[in-house]
């Protein structure tokens, strides 16, 4: 089986305090900026647009540009006369950060364990600081760019959401078309490597974790210890044979964000002819299938949110969407910008669902398929129809097109 293995890098693979890593990083990086701003301006500004990419819950923004749009016009400035000057901070004064930090060398046998099963292996690290941050920070953990087995890094130039969102490591498994293997979190902290990933049905280790702040439900699926202990957590992995457990309204709500940014990465770079292309007589094509969920999002998904909420118990009847791929032509009358209709759709949504009390997410409805239902299990079967598709498209794409 495939393993998919997602790791926190901060306290996980380097021991990096962030008590004393952050105001060395402060001051470094005011002294850097001084001829351009203040620090007295420059330092609560630069923690406010780095508050700005943790709390936003959805962007249609890259989390650099929430930094960006929050960081550079406030203080009067230009990114564009500025970003040389970081990109050279990144690329020298960063690096007199190492001495703060500490290699861990059971981290380094760690990933060179889950590297010898073949596993892929994502730094699932909070995407605050940009690629060259991230690749300077892993060096010093004993990753250097001629012993790099991680398939990615996540950044702010890649990502959307950061932890604790759910939405981040449902972003993850969606760029890795949302693996069927087994897939699990490996991290220090409680509330943003644990708990995230565990509402998509995400598996944890709490390195280093105090059991003491575990509820005894809690206990019963969180396993603690060192990072000695993570590999024979590893060889016990149960398969999930490709079924997702989303567990709670946080992970699916965390599902449902993430898919219009997986869509996007996944189809950049695709060719007119690439969009329309069937491998096989029986098979869709991207735009089918994108445009497909456009639809169902638009004319099913919408509608029944809608009478979920306004209707007492409503009978909700089954709808055969398929034959709309023929019907509408969905090969010959649409085109790629299906991926921005459908984010606005989508975002439509979610604005409406993100506003719901727990008892609202409990109303009652009857489905001619399903039976006896609530909004949040029809929700739910709309997150894990994202997932099907997605991992159509990821298939489509990676065998045909391009290598991902």
């Amino acid at each position: 089986m495939s393993v998919t293995l997602l790791i926190d890098l901060d306290d996980t693979l380097l021991t990096n305090p962030l008590e004393s890593f952050m105001p060395a990083y402060i001051k470094l990086l005011s002294k850097k900026l001084a001829p351009h701003v203040s620090p007295e301006k420059m330092v609560p500004q630069l923690l406010a647009a780095t508050d700005c990419m943790i709390k936003t819950p959805s962007s249609r923004k890259t989390l650099e540009q929430t930094f960006d749009d929050n960081f550079y016009p406030v203080l009067g400035l230009k990114k564009t006369d500025i970003e040389p000057l970081i990109n050279d901070f990144y690329q020298n004064e960063f690096n007199e950060l190492q001495k703060v930090t500490s290699l861990r060398p059971e981290a380094v046998r760690l990933i060179e364990y889950a590297a010898s099963k073949n596993y892929t292996i994502v730094v699932a690290t909070n995407p605050l600081f940009p690629q060259t941050a991230m690749q300077s920070r892993l060096s010093w953990a004993g990753f250097s760019q001629d012993n790099f087995p991680f398939n990615f890094v996540t950044s702010y130039e890649i990502m959307h959401f950061s932890k604790p969102n759910p939405a981040y490591y449902a972003e993850i498994l969606g760029r890795l078309g949302w693996p069927r293997g087994p897939v699990c979190m490996v991290g220090n902290s409680l509330k943003e490597d644990i708990l995230p990933p565990f509402s998509l049905g995400i598996p944890g280790f709490w390195v280093d974790g105090n059991i003491e702040k575990l509820d005894e439900t809690q206990k019963e699926y969180i396993p603690l210890g060192s990072l000695t202990e993570v590999i024979p957590w590893l060889e016990n992995l149960p398969d999930p044979q490709g079924l997702i457990s989303l567990k709670d309204v946080q992970g699916v709500l965390g599902t449902l964000r993430a898919t219009p940014y997986v869509l996007q990465y996944l189809t950049e770079g695709l060719g007119d002819e690439d969009w329309k292309q069937r491998p096989g007589a029986q098979d869709l094509s991207v735009l089918e299938l994108l445009n497909h969920l456009l639809d169902v999002e638009t004319e099913i998904n919408a509608p029944r949110i809608e009478l979920v909420l306004s209707a007492e118990n409503p009978f909700i009847a089954g709808i055969d969407s398929d034959p709309w791929i023929v019907e509408r032509e969905y090969q010959t009358t649409r085109t790629p910008q299906v991926i921005s209709d459908f984010a606005v759709q989508r975002q439509s949504s979610i604005d409406k669902l993100a506003a719901l009390s727990e008892e609202e997410w409990m109303r009652p409805a009857r489905h001619s398929f399903f039976g006896p239902t609530t909004l949040l299990e029809l929700v739910r079967f709309i997150a894990l129809h994202d997932i099907d598709h997605i991992r159509q498209v990821y298939a489509l794409i990676t065998t045909n097109f391009k290598d991902k």
